[in-house]
């Protein structure tokens, strides 16, 4: 892999403060990258991840929760992005929602610390955000329960770890959400498990199935981002870290999608093999919980399955996903951050990163409003630090 000449006294010295999130002082750090950047595939595919997921959140957005033959009815085809409603206004197309909200948390944090974080880091850049004004205005991007957490976490009589003991049990967020802890991973396949086990504890109970549906999604990030990655790898990764359970409803997906050749022009016959594994039926069932389309194991599914049916292309990803509808703005989420992470941005349209950037920069309400570029820049610089301190750890215990 090349490595780039990073200032890194300028990144370093960037001037964060102490006291609270600086704002501009995370933008300088974000920014501060040579052209070579560019150049290396690790680079792009951070990039590639970052941009999928964003995109993927504000392509399914629209559709979330509607069924298959409503989107066909209104669309045809969802090919575009739209426009996202958030109580009294609508936002320009290119918004994304509550899930990268809660990467964004994460990106900002990382970026900051330039290394792997834990539960007590994503905490402190919660409070160090959420000025009273943010938090009222939290309620257009994000659900209450983030927003309770929020409030427990201010209030600080509950540590960290313990925030998620209360919360929704085998919900989607370790494969929708959590694609800033495998980034900061890369290549580290059980490092990125660890953290994104750590970091949960946030958000769910322990009895929850997010930890062990999270295990395989994570796994496969980090993989993807290998430069020698392949679409079996990732997939072989995925199944190396899952339950006999778990790897049996994987398989069910791949199944689905086997011998199709062209997903979008014969998504219904996908459709129609993810339909009988969620439907309506396994929606009403006594486990399925508060969520029941934003269960773990269909998010999780879906994305391999995709993946698998696209060969890594995020824009096909993206379409294919969308237009399965149910939860379509997690799923497309977690098809295309995969997908990115797989093939970098040469699938992603140019304009539909410029629709998010702009609608980023036009929201008030967001907890990050850096672009994609900018967040991707800050991500491999604090990437680039974590392995100049393991190198310099090695020296130290070889001496």
């Amino acid at each position: 892999m090349e490595k780039p000449n990073l200032n890194r006294r300028e990144l370093l010295g960037a001037g964060i403060c102490a006291a609270g999130l600086n704002l501009a002082s995370i933008t300088s750090i974000a920014k501060t990258a040579d052209n070579e950047q560019k150049n290396t595939s690790l680079f792009d595919k951070i990039y590639g991840c970052i941009a999928g997921a964003y995109i993927g959140s504000a392509f399914g957005v629209a559709v979330e929760g509607w069924d298959r033959s409503r989107i066909f009815s209104q669309y045809g085809l969802l090919q575009d992005l739209q426009p996202r409603p958030a109580f009294n206004e609508t936002l320009p197309p290119g918004t994304t929602e509550d899930g990268m909200e809660r990467q964004k948390f994460m990106y900002l944090a990382i970026i900051e610390k330039q290394d792997r974080i834990t539960a007590d880091d994503l905490v402190a850049t919660w409070l160090k955000v959420m000025t009273p004004e943010k938090l009222e205005g939290m309620k257009r991007m994000t659900e209450q329960f983030d927003r309770d957490l929020m409030e427990i976490a201010k209030a600080g009589t509950v540590l960290p770890r313990r925030l998620g003991e209360k919360g929704y049990p085998h919900l989607n967020a370790p494969i929708r959400c959590f694609h800033p802890i495998a980034l900061i991973n890369a290549c580290d396949e059980q490092g990125a498990i660890k953290d994104m086990q750590d970091i949960l504890r946030v958000y769910q109970p322990a009895e929850s199935d997010g930890y062990e549906w999270g295990k395989p999604y994570m796994a496969a990030v980090a993989n993807a981002l290998r430069d020698d990655a392949t679409i079996d790898s990732v997939i072989e990764t995925a199944l190396k870290n899952s339950s006999a359970d778990i790897k049996k409803e994987i398989q069910a997906g791949l199944d689905a999608v086997a011998n199709i050749s062209d997903p979008i022009n014969n998504r219904k016959e996908i459709y129609k093999g993810f339909a009988k594994l969620y439907n309506k039926q396994t929606d009403s069932a006594a486990n399925a919980g508060a969520y029941p389309q934003s269960r773990a194991h269909e998010c999780a599914t879906m994305a391999f399955s995709l993946f698998k049916a696209v060969k890594g292309n995020v824009k096909d990803g993206i379409i294919l996903a969308a237009n399965n509808g149910r939860d379509a703005d997690c799923n497309s989420a977690a098809t295309a951050g995969l997908c990115g992470a797989f093939s970098g941005t040469k699938t992603i349209p140019a304009q539909w990163i410029e629709q998010v950037d702009s609608a980023t920069k036009k929201n008030p309400y967001t907890n990050s409003q850096l672009t994609i570029e900018e967040t991707a820049k800050g991500m491999y610089a604090a990437l680039q630090n974590k392995a100049k301190k393991m190198e310099a750890y090695g020296k130290l215990i070889k001496a």
